[in-house]
């Protein structure tokens, strides 16, 4: 039996997924931390519901369906359109991809947004690996913040490592912090929910003071975070959100996109990319605007979750391509 889903996650995460699509298409909204709190978000949500499901085979097997197979998918794919506009239209190329070896000596995908598949992955297995072998809790803490540490030193040092395993380390910290905030009472209806909004705000106005006090800068995907206070405004930040979504809990059309997040991952950027090399052309100045491109690519991408779920089920995280074995057969 399916476990029943708890709304307010889904708002969450379809309010990390627009402001991402927001973001890439430079429509902006300008709040305190909102600028650095997508990617964190992502991952906290992630840390929230890890199991290790017993270690081993069987969470590599449940993480390579999920998280990694999407990727490679969509990574292909992205591949194919690279070599496709080279092919047929290379004066339409705008791009620092290079094909399909990016992914082992670049930072940029042609379908760039997926990096965070590839991460998150990563952050899964060492995550795993660290609550298998290490028992002890805080023992558990130190290693996180030693990873954390140490991938934020690889990037201030101008360090690669390919496969986005040293991003992996610099955003551990905010998986972890997910995981622990799932042994609170967030998850659930408890006695201090009449106080949400009052948690929001708080937490929102320690973000704010933070940003103006202190230096700050996040850029995951290039492995950028600088000032001690970077961590704390994106954590703070993410749980004024949490608070919030608890207390609204649906929003039909954000909480459908939270919903299959994964295909609006994959797929915004093969949409807007294009919308602003046509939509200018077509004279209409209104449709020329960053707003107008993320709107309609809003719109587009999740008219792709339907065709997804039904076409390609196993590449969106709905269907399991590689089927673990059947306990007792």
């Amino acid at each position: 039996m399916s476990q029943k889903r708890i709304e307010f996650i889904d708002l969450a995460k379809g309010i990390c997924i627009i402001l991402v699509v927001l973001g890439h298409c430079g429509a902006r909204i300008n709040l305190p931390g909102l600028e650095i709190v997508r990617m964190p978000l992502y991952f906290i949500l992630s840390g929230l519901f890890f199991k290790d499901y017993g270690g081993g085979y069987n969470f590599f097997i449940r993480k390579t369906n999920k998280i990694l197979i999407p990727f490679i998918f969509f990574y292909l794919l992205g591949c194919m359109a690279y070599y496709g506009i080279k092919f047929l239209a290379p004066q339409l190329l705008i791009t620092r991809a290079g094909g399909i070896l990016d992914v082992f000596n670049n930072r940029q995908f042609f379908n760039g947004p997926i990096w965070f598949l590839l991460c998150l992955f990563w952050c899964n297995i060492i995550f795993c690996q660290i609550t298998i072998h290490i028992k002890r809790e805080w023992l558990r803490i130190i290693t996180v913040i030693a990873l954390g540490v140490s991938g934020v030193c690889l990037g201030r040092s101008g360090i690669f490592i390919p496969l986005f395993i040293d991003v992996a380390f610099t955003a551990l910290p905010f998986f972890a912090f997910g995981y622990y905030l799932k042994k609170s009472d967030i998850l659930y209806p408890n006695r201090y929910d009449r106080y949400n909004i009052l948690f929001a705000m708080a937490f929102w106005g320690i973000a704010y003071i933070l940003t103006i006090t202190t230096d700050y800068r996040l850029s995951l995907h290039y492995n950028g975070l600088e000032g001690w206070s970077t961590y704390f405004i994106s954590i703070t930040s993410v749980l004024a959100i949490l608070f919030l979504c608890k207390t609204i809990k649906h929003v039909p059309f954000v909480s459908y996109c939270g919903r299959y997040s994964i295909v609006l991952l994959c797929v915004h950027h093969m949409i807007y990319r294009p919308l602003m090399v046509l939509l200018p052309k077509t004279g209409i100045e209104i449709l020329s605007s960053n707003w107008s491109i993320a709107i309609i690519t809003l719109l587009l991408s999740a008219a792709c979750i339907p065709v997804c779920k039904k076409l390609i089920p196993w590449f969106v995280a709905q269907k399991d391509l590689i089927k673990l074995p059947q306990k007792g057969a």
